[in-house]
């Protein structure tokens, strides 16, 4: 497919790619809560393999757009030299002053609040690439996207689980009668939202890739936080989703960055993105997750638990959750739609 038919359709790439973005993802990801849910034996192994293979490489590709060339470092360099150094002295003041549960905690929530936003994101860069075709109105939109997760995490609230991925967990005080006022006005949205679309199918004017991927937002915030009542299996499904789902976008980002053929300023990152090369991009990036990973791990584990005396609990908190919050404050800065060399790299309107 060309790309000028790719954009009149509405699609980021071609009906491959989108194909597997947007429902083949989020059935691995929906598949897995299931399995794991039929046996809970399967847990530790999925969990095992979603961090090494996506959450790990998903963390490194962020720093493909940070410093994988001089030029990018040069830019960025404040948000690695300066950032990291104190999220990581803000998390080890919050274990050491409230123990283990805070940060899981705020993880809980914030995680929540991150993958949403880059769904949004998603979203929008669909929305972006629907030139010609009758749109939902911005804030039914907006409305429609954050309904069906904010009902969720009340939900989860509600259910007030004691532990969160072994760790202690303390949530908000939400009542039922809150979750099912959520669900209401949820449910009252998304017909409203719904019945937009079927206008603009009537007006042969459906955005179709748009309206496939929000549907599949839908889903998997539906069965990740309101249907799985185990709070580790329903994560699961959403750390799936979203870890695989930013993987391919920022392919899909240097690959139409440097669709031009390779660029000497960013000779590494150029070559591996180019069409054909994707095994070899996917392969780079995770041979180098995994060694940094294993580096940052055995080397801060040692000067943690030296330092402060930490239990090997409480230095694997700390160290995979600065990771998490740095990247979190990363990408809401690095990935902004509204970035006019970002909309144009993507073909955005």
């Amino acid at each position: 497919m060309t790309t000028n038919t790719a954009t009149e359709i509405g699609w980021l790439r071609g009906p491959g790619f989108d194909g597997f973005f947007i429902v083949g993802i989020a059935a691995i990801g929906v598949a897995s809560g299931f399995v794991v849910a039929w046996d809970n034996d399967l847990f530790l192994p999925i969990l095992a393999a979603d961090l090494w293979i996506l959450g790990y490489h998903h963390v490194v590709a962020t720093y493909t757009r940070l410093a994988f060339d001089a030029q990018s470092f040069a830019e960025n360099k404040g948000l690695i030299l300066y950032l990291l150094p104190a999220v990581a002295g803000a998390v080890v003041l919050l274990v050491l002053s409230a123990g283990l549960w805070l940060v899981p905690t705020i993880y809980l929530y914030w995680q929540w609040w991150h993958y949403t936003r880059q769904s949004e994101g998603i979203s929008k860069a669909y929305i972006g690439k629907s030139r010609d075709k009758q749109l939902p109105n911005p804030r039914l939109a907006r409305a429609a996207l954050y309904s069906v997760p904010l009902t969720g995490i009340l939900a989860v609230s509600h259910r007030s689980p004691p532990d969160f991925l072994y760790f202690p967990l303390r949530t908000l005080p939400v009542t039922e009668s809150i979750v099912l006022i959520a669900a209401i006005i949820t449910v009252a949205i998304l017909g409203l939202w719904v019945l937009e679309q079927v206008k603009a199918y009537m007006a042969g004017r459906l955005a179709i890739p748009y309206v496939m991927y929000v549907t599949s937002h839908f889903i998997v915030y539906f069965f990740a936080y309101i249907y799985m009542e185990e709070i580790n299996y329903g994560w699961l499904i959403v750390n799936i989703w979203h870890n695989a789902q930013y993987i391919l976008f920022v392919w899909l980002y240097n690959n139409r960055r440097f669709g031009g053929g390779l660029d000497k300023t960013h000779q590494f990152l150029s070559t591996i993105s180019q069409n054909g090369r994707f095994i070899l991009y996917i392969a780079t990036c995770l041979t180098i997750s995994t060694f940094v990973y294993f580096l940052i791990t055995s080397f801060l584990s040692d000067a943690l638990s030296t330092t402060f005396a930490m239990t090997a609990t409480m230095t694997g908190l700390i160290i995979y959750q600065t990771i998490n919050f740095h990247h979190y404050i990363v990408d809401s800065l690095i990935w902004k739609l509204r970035k006019k060399p970002i909309r144009d790299t993507l073909g955005l309107t």
